[in-house]
């Protein structure tokens, strides 16, 4: 992408930790100008650590003093498209950014909520898995203890991958009508939204929903799963449709495991293929597999994947970046970075800073 789609458009970020920040960040690559607003002196409490240089790079960097942000919407809000939250009720009715006096004041304003919980309870990733039915299939075995996954599903597609999407539609309502939104949104509820494998499965089973690890997606089909291979590496097959699995199998000589892809549960089938992937060493593997298409890919660290060519453009600089044509990864300044930038270009009056 040689442009930047979103130019011109501003957002106030006022959301913390990963998910609201991360819709900024999103936004940011695509070019909108993002200014973060931190409270004054101390700045954000996620400062000194890699990810505030990840999520706040390239932003416009506030800082007020907490007890005069209400006092600063009425400077600020006037000039913003997209105003970003994460906070319940209460901290909300503290903020003085409660729905229908925003609504009220700033009819041209998108806010985006994020909540973890419908009713405000406070919650992190693992919460939003377990209330929502997803941590319960994300198992090693049946009757094994749910597995704490080191990815954060909940975060990053039940918050910042959802309210991008309610964004999206928010900006073309108001392009059509001139009238911005309060969105709410949370977590929970949108891993829900989300589980359409899980909802497929029971739905097909009237209810009846097979353990963990003995379903299509979890295990149970030896053409979709994960093997070890000789040195202690891993290799996924995903070969969920016949023609990879069946291309595969020939291009590695192997024309009699052809029929063992989909034998469903059966532990026969799943040890010849398991023998099969132990046979050969991870670099074996990889070379073997170099240029073709069969749904069959090494597990690569997060260090080897960011080595990958098609890598480079997002891995730019040491930052995660949203968008090829992204120029803004560079580290961000101080707590207040463009106090006197933005103080001069939205006429906010020098008593916010006090």
């Amino acid at each position: 992408m040689d442009i930047a789609p979103l130019q011109g458009l501003r957002v106030l970020e006022v959301g913390r930790l990963l998910p609201a920040p991360l819709v900024g960040t999103f936004l940011c690559d695509l070019g909108a100008e993002v200014i973060k607003l931190e409270p004054w002196p101390q700045g954000d409490r996620t400062r000194g650590t890699a990810l505030f240089s990840l999520l706040a790079r390239g932003k416009r960097l506030l800082a007020i003093s907490p007890q005069n942000w209400p006092l600063a919407w009425p400077y600020l809000l006037p000039h913003i498209d997209i105003l970003i939250l994460n906070h319940r009720p209460a901290t909300l009715a503290a903020l003085q950014l409660l729905p229908d006096s925003l609504k009220a004041a700033y009819p041209h304003l998108i806010t985006i909520n994020l909540l973890g919980h419908e009713d405000g309870r406070p919650g992190h990733d693992l919460n939003f898995l377990a209330e929502s039915g997803v941590l319960d299939r994300l198992r090693p075995v049946p009757d094994a203890p749910p597995i704490v996954p080191g990815f954060l599903f909940g975060d990053l597609l039940g918050g910042t991958a959802s309210a991008l999407i309610r964004l999206l539609a928010a900006l073309y309502h108001r392009e059509k009508t001139g009238q911005g939104d309060f969105l709410t949104l949370a977590i929970t509820t949108e891993m829900l939204r989300w589980s359409y494998a899980t909802a497929f499965l029971y739905l097909s089973g009237h209810g009846q929903m097979p353990p963990p690890t003995q379903e299509l997606f979890s295990g149970g089909l030896p053409a979709y799963r994960v093997y070890r291979t000789k040195d202690h590496r891993y290799m996924v097959v995903a070969a969920l449709e016949s023609h990879f699995w069946e291309g595969f199998c020939q291009h590695i000589g192997r024309p009699d495991l052809i029929s063992l892809g989909y034998a469903l549960n059966d532990p026969a089938a799943h040890t010849a293929i398991e023998a099969l992937f132990q046979s050969k060493t991870f670099p074996e593997w990889e070379a073997l597999l170099r240029e073709t298409a069969f749904c069959v890919s090494p597990v690569y660290t997060f260090a080897e994947a960011i080595q990958q060519p098609w890598a480079a453009s997002v891995w730019r600089e040491k930052f995660l970046t949203f968008s090829d044509s992204c120029t803004r990864a560079t580290e961000p300044g101080a707590p207040g970075a463009d106090n006197a930038c933005l103080r001069e270009r939205l006429n906010l009056p020098a008593d916010l800073f006090t």
